[in-house]
């Protein structure tokens, strides 16, 4: 059954339709944000520097004046206080890189030059200009980058299609610089012959004012040169971030020192302190306050002593300019400016360049310029109020120089409008080299900060060779629905466009048994299961219109292997493992795939006929592979599957966008969505939505995801590959504890193996996959019984190693640290908590006493925790279904008990604060799901089941160290859909073999009732005894080799293989084959003994087949050599030795005693501290008042711990919201809008168009 196509069909018109016109809408949003933003951010900022220049008007400085300075200060400045702070937090995080010295000094340099030069432009020379000279002065501050712009491309050997287009370059460039230093020379001439009106002796003289235009022209100018040392810098690692926390933390630092020197000194001397200026300010506020001296009335007013005329008073005129004419242009600047940096980067981020950032960007200056230009001309009066304009003709001039200087530009930016596939939601880090804010010069920064992509980097991020991806599955006992599943969504990547190549492979545990002896010895089958998928295949080919044909079969080191070919690049791989060549279960499989993609597919086919020798024990892997390995190891990607995923190809596109914004992430996660029916599933519905809507999203915000689950995660081959990572991942476990963290749950340990060496685990909510989920309660404990000891074991290992894992992982601080330690002890004494809760409630609702209320509570549970340690499990699980369904029971008395406490001590109490923002946080959660919605009406059952999940299934699992079954999927029956005619033979095997036993044993009977029978012959006597003789021989012969001990198997290169001990080096496999079956019929995938004597074994048995056409293949040398490296280092048979696994059992249960006990006496001690406290808070006690009512008494202990967990709920609340805020934008960066004036190019067939 596929989980997804009734509900993707019924969502997939609101999915084409809804979306688009989103997009199309936020196009433009962007055009008309960003367009209107830079026009009222240069109009507020000429605004209020020409009020700083009429001297004039103002011969003594005001109090408007000085109010502008101080905004214009604070704006400056602030932006500048916010990075720094945000470069302290970052150092405080762990990121705590340092530089070279010379490139500490670069950036210390650039930054303060560009902060002496800023302020010099703001104080020293806009004020002295007009609107058109002030743009072009502006539009001058690109002229050494072009300059330099021009020398460099004439000097650089770009890749052109031809000499014609490379002069075509170089002219344009040529004269681009030649046309921006021609307005450059007019800007000064105009500034040196101008006529200024009225000068006042605050006025700088003309040299002074050209000297300070050049200045602020020359500083400004120099940040951009990295830009283009960017685009020529062919060793630049494009992989790498440079992100120096500590080193930005001080020229910011020192960009505030510089700006807050300047204006104090020379931008503005004699200004009045902040506080008169702020009492001047507010004076016309009060109700009896006088005007200030130097602010008088317009003539239209007069001051009237009558407090409710004064009332009507709303703004003060300091010599004629009303307060709104101040406050408005400068909060028009900020926000203007503000909203034009968010928009311009946040369109980069979601590939909607073209038109959400450079058309809007290209034309928002000549339109302010177009505007004043009109304003003047039809006479305004407002605009003349603030502006002195020189005379027409100069005007017209500059007007004319200014477009043509802005063209000029546009093509020193011409890179702007290139599609840079692979971009998406990249961090403005990556996409700008200086994304920092700069409201004065917000266009320019955002054209001239855009990053310059080299051809070799736009190949690695948009070539489909570049990036590939291996979907690797692991199979054991699925049905044939989850089998289907899995091939379903196969086959829809096959079918869909793709920016990525793929192959399919999936490794098939158990999937071999042998049977009767052939010609060759003993024959190898696959068994039932994979007689099941072969036909599932078969059925999903047709499902898809595809036709597969036969598919090729190879006999392996490790078994076999079957394939089919997809397409003509992709193919599915089924690998069938044999338990007695090759270790079994999940781990060893995933163990199996990743070396397989490493060690062969990675570095023998791709480097050829390279030799590249094994790292030294102190020389990591990536020092001895050559670059173009290491580039192929960053864009190949491993999809780890479990065999009954279903999801989209669109899921595992987002997958792979995360994984393309940061090289440091070595996995990415997505949204797991349980399947099935019934009160268990529902259960889990709610648990995984909440736990992905709140603990993964703040994982991924404040730090890093912790587990990255194994049945749908995206993984980096060279995340993998590093050192300490797949080495320890394939460590045998020696000690109890490893048993529970290497293989109960191996996704998580990989995880926390990949977080110690450095790398980003991140969660993609947007990619969602649907999975099978247990239905029935004890199938449910079982797999629980796994995975709580094992996330307890690998988050302290995690935490106990944090001090170097802080070092060594910049995503994981301190402050993480302590939230995850938070999380760990709440879910430790999480048994407690649920037995105070109970008791209180039942307290509180029944009025029964302490003690009775203790003693319903507490006693049965001793008694279950007596049951878990004596007991057969499933004895447990039956005592655990009553009791989990009784205390549910007792959970409606605690929602009835919180209720009538609110209602009885007032709504502000701190159990009724809690309840709010509880209930509050899972609405507005569900409302930002709303294809989820559903999820929050089973919160009442997730509520009510409490007990059993945070109670009595924790104790269930603590209690069950010493069991390491796997508890899940142990169904031995397949569903073949031609079971008769496949299994005739192996049913014949078996009756045929009753019947002979039967038969033996007859023979034997009446052979010793004939020679018990005196009566007959002596003759006939003796041949009676010889009979006898014999078939009592055949019959002992038959019972001693039921139980043959094990034989390893010793692989030859022809296909008939003998047994020998030496094939594994002297370790005993486990056993390969029985002989013969037992009466009570073996279910299928049992293998049979052999004989001591037999000692062959025919491993292509399997190939042939009676229907069908098998074309039956060899493998490649080198990959044989390849697999027969790996087994004997790392997947060899474990050796099943009965006094070892003795041992492991004893550490185990020793192990499972000490857990035990410690658990049982942390809890015990919270449990008898809270309740003391509780009978003492009369003395020792927390009172908080109420604004109605008696003041509450409540014991501090519990009063710090509501406080911290509901800081804690706070918290994942605020990283949901940002996350879902990310989540939003990454669906709407994949939503493809179809333009009229759509192309797509022969080669590729990418959209060229303008969107």
């Amino acid at each position: 059954m596929d989980h997804w196509p009734q509900e993707r069909d019924d969502l997939k018109r609101v999915n084409q339709i809804l979306p688009k016109i989103l997009k199309v809408l936020t196009y433009i949003f962007m055009v008309l944000i960003i367009t209107t933003g830079v026009v009222f951010a240069k109009g507020g900022l000429q605004v209020l520097t020409s009020i700083l220049g009429q001297h004039n008007k103002f011969p003594n400085r005001t109090v408007n004046q000085d109010l502008i300075s101080y905004l214009l200060f604070f704006s400056t400045i602030t932006p500048d206080l916010l990075n720094c702070l945000n470069e302290l937090w970052k150092a405080m995080l762990g990121n705590r890189k340092t530089a070279t010295w010379d490139i500490t000094m670069k950036i210390i340099i650039r930054e303060c030059l560009h902060s002496f030069g800023l302020a010099v432009l703001i104080f020293l020379v806009l004020p002295y200009m007009d609107p058109i000279q002030a743009c072009v002065v502006i539009n001058a501050t690109t002229f050494l980058p072009g300059f330099i712009h021009m020398v460099m491309y004439c000097r650089g050997k770009e890749e052109e299609k031809g000499e014609i287009c490379r002069k075509i370059k170089i002219s344009l460039n040529i004269i681009s610089s030649v046309v921006l230093l021609i307005s450059l020379v007019i800007l000064l001439v105009s500034v040196g012959t101008s006529e200024r009106k009225n000068i006042h002796a605050r006025d700088p003289d003309v040299g002074e004012l050209l000297v300070w235009t050049i200045v602020s022209i020359l500083t400004l100018s120099s940040r951009w040169i990295p830009q283009l040392r960017n685009k020529e810098d062919e060793n630049e690692s494009i992989n790498r971030e440079e992100n120096y926390a500590v080193i930005k933390f001080v020229s910011r630092f020192l960009r505030i020192c510089i700006t807050v020197a300047l204006f104090w000194t020379i931008l503005c001397p004699g200004i009045r302190e902040i506080k008169d200026v702020y009492r001047m300010f507010m004076s016309t506020s009060k109700m009896e306050g006088l005007i200030p001296a130097n602010c008088t009335m317009s003539p239209n007013r007069t001051v009237i002593s009558s407090h409710q005329k004064y009332k009507n008073i709303s703004a003060c005129v300091d010599e004629g300019i009303p307060l709104w004419e101040v406050l408005g242009p400068f909060l028009a600047h900020v926000i203007g400016a503000i909203l034009t940096m968010h928009v311009g980067v946040l369109a980069c981020r979601l590939q909607m360049q073209r038109i959400g950032y450079s058309v809007p960007l290209s034309i928002a200056s000549p339109i302010y310029v177009i505007l004043v230009v009109i304003l003047k001309n039809e006479e305004k009066d407002f605009i003349y109020r603030y502006f002195e304009f020189m005379n027409n003709s100069t005007n017209w001039i500059l007007f004319f120089v200014f477009l043509v200087a802005c063209l000029s530009q546009l093509n020193m930016v011409q890179h702007i409008w290139e599609v840079q596939h692979g971009e998406t939601l990249f961090s403005a880090n990556k996409l700008f080299v200086f994304p920092n804010f700069c409201g004065p010069l917000v266009d320019l920064s955002l054209l001239h900060s855009r990053k310059i992509r080299r051809k070799k980097e736009l190949e690695i991020y948009d070539d489909p060779e570049s990036t590939k991806v291996f979907i690797c599955a692991t199979m054991w006992h699925e049905n044939r629905t989850e089998m289907k599943q899995l091939l379903s969504s196969i086959f829809r990547i096959r079918d869909v466009q793709r920016n990525y190549g793929f192959e399919a492979h999936i490794m098939f545990d158990d999937a071999m048994e042998t049977s009767k002896m052939g010609a060759n010895g003993l024959d190898l089958k696959e068994n039932d299961f994979v007689r099941q998928f072969m036909e599932v295949v078969e059925e999903v080919g047709i499902d898809f219109d595809v036709n597969l044909g036969s598919p090729s079969k190879y006999a392996t080191p490790y078994g076999g292997r079957v394939e089919w070919n997809l397409t003509k690049e992709c193919k599915l791989v089924v690998h069938l493992k044999f338990k007695g060549k090759i270790r079994h279960k999940k781990r060893w499989s995933q163990i199996m795939y990743i070396y397989y993609i490493v060690g062969y597919k990675l570095i023998t086919e791709c480097a050829g006929g390279d030799k590249i020798e094994n790292p030294k024990p102190t020389q990591s892997i990536f020092e001895i592979l050559p670059i173009n390995l290491r580039e192929k190891a960053e864009n190949w990607f491993i999809l780890a599957l479990d065999g009954d995923v279903d999801f989209q190809p669109s899921t595992l596109q987002l997958l792979i966008d995360r994984m393309k914004v940061n090289f440091r992430v070595g996995s990415v996660c997505g949204r797991i969505k349980p399947c099935g029916s019934g009160p268990v599933v529902w259960y889990q519905k709610f648990e995984y939505a909440v736990g992905h809507w709140m603990q993964k999203s703040a994982e991924h915000v404040f730090g890093s995801v912790l587990c990255s689950p194994g049945c749908f995660s995206l993984f980096r081959v060279k995340t993998l590959m590093d050192d300490n990572i797949m080495r320890t991942y394939a460590t045998l476990p020696t000690e109890p504890r490893h048993y529970i963290q290497y293989d109960q749950g191996e996704d998580r340990w990989l995880s926390t193996l990949m977080l110690q060496q450095g790398y980003k685990i991140e969660y993609s909510a947007a990619a969602e996959a649907a999975t099978f989920a247990p239905e029935d309660f004890k199938e449910f404990f079982k797999q629980r019984r796994r995975w709580i000891p094992s996330t307890m074991a690998n988050l302290m290992d995690l935490l106990s190693s944090s001090s170097r894992t802080t070092k060594m992982n910049p995503n994981i601080s301190y402050l993480f640290v302590t939230y995850q330690v938070i999380l760990f002890l709440s879910s430790l004494f999480g048994p407690s908590t649920v037995l105070l809760a109970l008791q209180s409630a039942l307290g509180t609702v029944f009025g029964i006493q302490a003690w009775l209320t203790y003693t319903i509570i507490f006693c049965p549970v001793i008694i279950f925790v007596i049951v878990c340690l004596k007991c057969k499990d499933d004895t447990q699980l039956n005592v655990a279904m009553a009791l989990s369904t009784a205390y549910a029971l007792l959970m409606m008395a605690v929602l009835a008990g919180t209720l009538v406490s609110i209602f009885k001590d007032g709504w502000f109490t701190p159990t009724g604060m809690f309840f709010y923002i509880l209930t509050g946080m899972f609405i507005i959660a569900g409302l930002l799901h709303p294809d989820e919605l559903g999820d929050l009406l089973k919160g009442l059952l997730y509520f009510i089941c409490i007990p059993a999940g945070y109670l009595f299934l924790i104790i269930y699992a603590i209690c069950n160290l010493n069991n390491i079954s796997w508890g899940t999927r142990e169904n031995t029956t397949a569903v073949l859909k031609h079971a008769d005619r496949r299994s005739r033979r192996r049913e014949t095997e078996k009756e045929i073999y009753f019947v002979t036993t039967e038969m033996i044993e007859g023979m034997v009977e009446q052979a010793r009732k004939t020679v018990s029978n005196s009566s007959i012959s002596i003759i006939q006597w003796f041949k009676n005894l010889v009979l006898l003789k014999s078939l009592e021989s055949v019959q002992a012969i038959n019972e001693k080799t039921k139980d043959v001990p094990e034989e390893p198997i010793e692989r030859t290169d022809n296909m008939s293989k003998d047994v020998h001990k030496s094939s594994f080096e002297g370790v005993r496999g486990p056993s390969i084959f029985k002989k013969g079956y037992d009466r009570n019929r073996r279910a299928p995938g049992s293998s049979a003994h052999p004989s001591s004597q037999l000692t062959q074994i025919d491993e292509v048995s399997w190939t042939s087949n009676e229907t069908e056409e098998i074309r039956t293949k060899k493998l490649d040398q080198r990959e044989e050599q390849f697999w027969n490296t790996l087994i004997s280092t790392y997947l060899r048979p474990i050796d099943d030795d009965p006094d070892k696994k003795k041992n492991d059992t004893e550490k185990l249960s020793e192990f499972r005693y000490k857990a035990v006990f410690a658990f049982l006496f942390l809890n015990g001690l919270w449990l008898a501290i809270m309740i003391s406290m509780n009978e003492i808070k009369n003395l020792i006690n927390v009172t908080i008042p109420q604004p109605s009512g008696p003041p509450i008494v409540i014991e501090p202990l519990g009063f710090l711990f509501l406080l911290i967990f509901s800081l804690m709920l706070l918290l994942q609340f605020f990283g949901m919201l940002l996350h879902r805020y990310e989540t939003f934008y990454h669906i709407l960066s994949r939503t493809k809008v179809d333009c009229p004036c759509k192309k797509h190019s022969e080669k590729d067939g990418k959209c060229v168009c303008c969107c």
